[in-house]
């Protein structure tokens, strides 16, 4: 079910109410119209272990000053697990989430 690697987690940020929230972003570029939605991921940590977590996929707007900035850098697609902590999602570990999802994130049709 979980055919498609989505990222590695090079860093992440437990924030508030929007959860574990994981580095890297991904691009918006490509995806048309875009709306946000929740889903599950499975995870397999640096040491093996394997779980699955609710996400939240959505859009964030980043403030840059750079006025050079790309829209690209400008609005990003982040990926949070409102569920989960540091613990169970460590960096290193890589995510990974359905084929149609893939595609979705993609720009595509799943």
């Amino acid at each position: 079910m979980y055919s498609f690697e989505l990222l590695n987690v090079e860093d992440h940020f437990q924030l508030g109410n929007i959860g574990l929230t994981v580095v890297p972003s991904l691009s918006v570029a490509g995806t048309g119209r875009w709306n946000d939605f929740h889903t599950t991921m499975k995870v397999i940590a640096p040491d093996g272990t394997e779980s699955v977590h609710q996400a939240h996929v959505g859009t964030w707007h980043f403030n840059i000053r750079d006025v050079k900035a790309g829209i690209d850098c400008r609005w990003r697609i982040v990926i949070s697990f409102p569920e989960a902590d540091k613990a169970q999602i460590p960096v290193g570990s890589i995510v990974y989430v359905s084929e149609a999802d893939g595609l979705r994130l993609q720009g595509q049709q799943g």
